[in-house]
């Protein structure tokens, strides 16, 4: 398998609030993480950062015990440990309260792949020339779709757009989904905050990953096609090749 990522503060915000982690594991797995910190200027580069830094750590020091099967729960613990930190710093400090973050972690051994999330940003599928969204958003507005009150058109230009409905650390206990699939040969998962989706269109992510290089290459591209398009949010993307 094979990583790369890149963060973008883009072309309209003064601070990137949005941070990733990925490394390799052993036995050949991999991980990466997307967060996008929300909250105020300080906060929102608190959140995203500290809950990095602690899903990171749950990585490196509780791996080892992660068995077989258990990949989901796994994920799960380190997204609550993460909303715990997060949830109790806010709590402490003024200048951070209310703050949270979004996060999209994915775990990937053995051929089989586990996604975790809480908020907006998302998970991707590249497999056979098609793009499949594998993550559901936590947002108003995709709840407004799921009820059939907004089209999935309606929703991409919606003024509410950016309320999240569940997130890490903006309340005491956070509700994490979970995905798995099978990974095939050839597959391209996509990690990313939604300064790349709102601003680049499903056809051309496709695209550009089929069409670079290397997947440094990929990474570089997206980041810059949100740029072009706009650039009015913080771009985030991490790209896994089996």
């Amino acid at each position: 398998m094979k990583l790369a990522g890149k963060t973008d503060v883009g072309r309209v915000r003064q601070e990137n609030q949005d941070d990733y982690r990925a490394g390799e594991l052993p036995g050949g797995a991999v991980w990466a993480l997307v967060c996008d910190g929300m909250g105020g200027a300080k906060g929102g580069r608190e959140a995203s950062q500290g809950a990095c830094n602690v899903i990171e750590q749950v990585f490196q020091e509780q791996y080892a015990q992660c068995g077989a099967g258990q990949e989901g729960a796994f994920l799960k613990k380190a997204l609550i440990s993460a909303n715990r930190y997060v949830f109790n710093k806010a709590a402490h400090e003024e200048s951070l309260a209310g703050m949270g973050t979004t996060a999209v972690c994915a775990l990937v051994r053995g051929g089989e792949a586990t996604l975790c999330h809480a908020g907006d940003s998302r998970a991707y599928l590249c497999r056979g020339g098609k793009l499949t969204q594998l993550t559901h958003d936590h947002s108003y507005v995709q709840e407004l779709v799921d009820c059939g009150t907004i089209t999935v058109e309606e929703a991409e230009h919606h003024p509410q757009k950016n309320i999240i409905t569940r997130a890490v650390g903006t309340d005491k206990t956070v509700e994490a989904d979970i995905y798995e699939f099978r990974a095939e040969a050839g597959d391209v998962i996509l990690l990313c905050s939604d300064g790349l989706v709102n601003m680049v269109e499903d056809e051309e992510i496709l695209s550009v990953i089929n069409l670079s290089e290397t997947l440094s290459d990929a990474a570089n591209k997206l980041v810059a096609e949100a740029e072009t398009a706009g650039g009015t949010d913080n771009i985030t993307v991490i790209l896994i090749r089996f």
